[in-house]
């Protein structure tokens, strides 16, 4: 990670989990809820709160409405339910068409169904968040800025139940952010279902990037290249905040003292076959470091209190997870 390094991508999930730290940039993402159990209700209500759209692939409405005495009374609102709806509950339904503003015939047509069962109801959910995210973009006096056209998504609930459902998650992820163009589908692919399963077609994280959470980890997909990740901030600390009492003042200063975004746990798995890892800003950092599935995998690494920012360089993509402390 010396000498001529190729561009690194930035970035800082920071923001995700703590409002405070935007610094008053920019915050739009859409929020799509899958259908396993909600856990980390604070964090989820806070995003509930701060999305542009709230988004429910199929029973992942049963889920929003299994904590409905803990959404706000105010709104906002669940926006949509998108899927072949064969798991949508009946008095979920009901709920859903019951919510304020739109009336139930303006509910009813936010309830999409898709019965193409050449596609997840999770890549149904994100292709119509993009899609609305579009729309969004064309409508705003900064559509110029290709910055500003973009919104990330984050998908709640993931990574829960059952291991197939698990890797399917995991394998859509991926496929929302690889670069991938039409010459890389295989004679077995049918470029149709392609189209229908991809929301776009090889463009890495130029229509946004896109986090996977289920309240207790933060998952995403760094592509080849180098990257460098904030995992703390600056304003983890707050001038304004006051200091624990079980804490001295002169102890708050200290790195290891400060509260943190995120846990110490960090994974980084390979997507794409072997890979080639080097990582500044863990515990057990390495350099050209092959990992695969079958062979040795990155798992269980810690981030160290004297890092704000970890560095991944991979020759292929891979994903990035660290833990978050679930808030009670």
């Amino acid at each position: 990670m010396s000498g001529a390094d190729p561009q690194t991508t930035q970035w800082n999930p920071t923001p995700i989990l703590d409002e405070r730290l935007l610094r008053e940039q920019r915050d739009r993402f859409s929020l799509v809820i899958l259908n396993q159990p909600i856990h980390n209700i604070p964090l989820f209500l806070d995003l509930w709160k701060r999305a542009t759209v709230r988004i429910a692939a199929d029973g992942g409405a049963n889920r929003v409405r299994a904590i409905r005495a803990d959404l706000p009374p105010a709104g906002p609102p669940l926006d949509f339910i998108v899927g072949d709806l064969d798991s949508l509950r009946s008095e979920t339904r009901a709920w859903f068409l019951q919510q304020p503003g739109l009336g139930p015939a303006g509910r009813q047509q936010q309830i999409i169904e898709i019965e193409d069962q050449d596609s997840t109801d999770f890549a149904k959910a994100v292709k119509h968040a993009r899609e609305l995210s579009q729309k969004r973009a064309r409508g705003r006096p900064s559509a110029g800025s290709s910055h500003d056209q973009v919104e990330d998504i984050i998908c709640y609930s993931g990574l829960g139940g059952r291991v197939d459902q698990a890797m399917s998650q995991l394998h859509h992820l991926y496929m929302f952010q690889q670069r991938r163009g039409p010459s890389d589908v295989t004679s077995n692919e049918s470029a149709e279902t392609e189209a229908r399963e991809r929301p776009e077609n090889g463009d890495g994280h130029a229509s946004g990037r896109m986090y996977l959470t289920n309240g207790e980890s933060l998952t995403f997909v760094l592509l080849a290249g180098r990257h460098a990740i904030r995992i703390r901030d600056k304003l983890d600390v707050h001038e304004d905040a006051p200091i624990p009492t079980n804490i001295k003042a002169e102890e708050a200063s200290r790195p290891e003292s400060k509260p943190n975004v995120f846990g110490k746990h960090v994974g980084i798995i390979p997507l794409a076959g072997p890979s080639l890892l080097t990582t500044r800003g863990l515990e057990w950092d390495v350099r050209d470091w092959r990992t695969e599935f079958g062979g040795r995998m990155s798992t269980s690494n810690h981030t160290t209190p004297g890092s704000d920012v970890v560095e991944v360089e991979t020759s292929r993509d891979v994903l990035f997870t660290i833990d978050i402390p679930v808030l009670v």
